[in-house]
């Protein structure tokens, strides 16, 4: 019998009740100059809250905007935070907010008609990820950046922009107030409606987005700690995904399911129909209908991302970040980290642009890439991303997971990496590549190698939260 499984409607998610600590603004009255601001952030996701904070700590007057009640409170994404980009100085204040589960494992599961391969990834000390929930993250997020003097005003939607002359000065909501900026900071996701209109972001489709089902799943917290203990899980199995990899994601007393495809024309083909499809034949894998069993479905929803760099994150004004920038790496699973970064760095940006009164495309653009170009993180995660996207859309699903129990041994998708420049040198007789690998693997090494210093961090986080 197969297990029911709810059709996803896009609005039905998990109730939610308003923060306790943000106050929802929306009809409060503006004075004379009160709709003037350094900054106007959109959005109160990942790289909005961040960006306000700094903004704001930075001294300028800042507005951070959200369209819903609760930030967060749509969001049914898995949600991990990954501690190898926690430890930069300016990510380590994350470490305060509220943690579901500390992640010291990961298991990956192959599945092919001819074998099962699983792979168990237990680093000998530190932390691997801190599982958060969004609906909880986000708001305990957006209430740091008020406390920092930001101001924040819920239930607020950006329909339009307000440009004069060519340039972008302000954003006009649902309820027709109109709110002007020296700089505006685009983190208001995948469809936002303000890169579009700037003209920065292109029509998004294909093999460009992936169009993700996911579960919220009640199990208890008991039922959780016997079953997947603070363990996360990937799998790659046979009509379970379409080019990508569905997860498990424990949380205190949920788990998080996700799988989906790159939207192209072999999403849907044969029994598929849809990605809920893919959802059900995913939990109907024996080793997770076990793990599930008796368990609850909480919330469920679809979720797009956008999987392609955008050419151009500014404008005269205006900075993308995040989802809406095109900084999001779905095919590796990342996100956040990207999101938090760039929304940081998009403030560090404005305010230098502030400082110098020189708004232009060209200045914000130096400032706000000089800072993600030297990131290692986000250039490792990019690199490992394109190189593996580039022979994996090109192999039929049952290869993808042959080809992953090839490279278990070494890692996955970074022993893949540095394997196919390795070998494509040597077939080539290009030593240049063989050096790019060589430089590759010595460039990550401090991130396979976070310990004992990241529980340190950690601890002294939380011991000030």
């Amino acid at each position: 019998m197969r297990t029911k499984f709810p059709t996803i409607r896009r609005n039905e998610k998990r109730k939610t009740q308003p923060s306790q600590n943000i106050t929802n603004n929306k009809k409060d009255d503006l004075s004379m100059g009160n709709s003037e601001y350094d900054i106007i952030v959109v959005g109160a996701g990942c790289a909005g809250p961040a960006a306000a904070k700094k903004a704001a700590e930075l001294g300028l007057k800042v507005l951070l905007l959200e369209k819903s009640q609760k930030p967060g409170e749509k969001n049914v994404s898995g949600t991990c935070l990954n501690m190898a980009a926690l430890v930069d100085p300016d990510l380590q204040y994350l470490m305060k907010g509220p943690i579901e589960r500390e992640i010291t494992e990961m298991h990956t599961y192959m599945i092919t008609p001819e074998r099962t391969t699983m792979m168990r990834e237990t680093p000998s000390e530190g932390l691997i990820l801190l599982s958060v929930r969004r609906d909880e993250y986000d708001a305990w997020h957006t209430e740091e950046a008020k406390k920092a003097g930001a101001e924040v005003k819920l239930s607020t939607t950006v329909m339009d922009i307000i440009e004069e002359n060519g340039t972008i000065t302000g954003v006009v909501t649902d309820s027709g107030e109109k709110y002007f900026g020296k700089v505006i900071i685009d983190a208001a996701g995948v469809n936002s409606i303000i890169g579009r209109k700037a003209g920065l972001i292109p029509k998004r489709k294909g093999d460009k987005m992936i169009l993700y089902t996911i579960l919220n799943v009640w199990l208890g917290e008991e039922v959780v700690n016997e079953r997947f203990g603070n363990s996360i899980y990937y799998f790659l199995g046979p009509n379970t995904q379409h080019k990508t990899w569905p997860w498990i994601f424990p949380k205190k007393d949920v788990v998080t399911i996700g799988t989906g495809g790159y939207m192209d024309d072999d999403l849907f083909k044969g029994d598929i129909k849809s990605v809920n499809d893919y959802m059900q034949n995913l939990i109907d894998l024996p080793i997770i209908k076990e793990k599930l069993e008796g368990g609850k479905v909480e919330a469920w929803g679809l979720h797009l991302e956008f999987d392609e760099e955008v050419e151009k994150r500014t404008k005269d004004r205006l900075i993308l970040t995040g989802e809406a920038g095109g900084f999001v790496i779905p095919f590796l699973g990342e996100g956040m980290p990207e999101a938090l970064f760039t929304g940081i760095y998009a403030a560090e940006a404005a305010a230098k642009a502030i400082e110098a009164n020189d708004f232009s495309a060209e200045f914000l653009e130096e400032h706000f890439m000089s800072r993600i170009n030297e990131n290692v993180f986000m250039q490792s995660f990019r690199y490992i991303a394109d190189l593996n996207k580039k022979s994996i859309m090109s192999m039929p699903d049952q290869e993808i997971a042959a080809m992953m129990q090839n490279v278990v041994i070494g890692g996955g998708f970074i022993s893949n990496a540095i394997h196919t420049s390795w070998m494509k040198g040597a077939e080539e007789d290009d030593m240049g590549l063989v050096q790019d690998a060589k430089d590759f693997y010595d460039l990550i090494q401090p991130y396979r190698q976070v310990g004992s210093e990241s529980v340190e961090i950690y601890k002294k986080m939380r011991a000030e939260k």
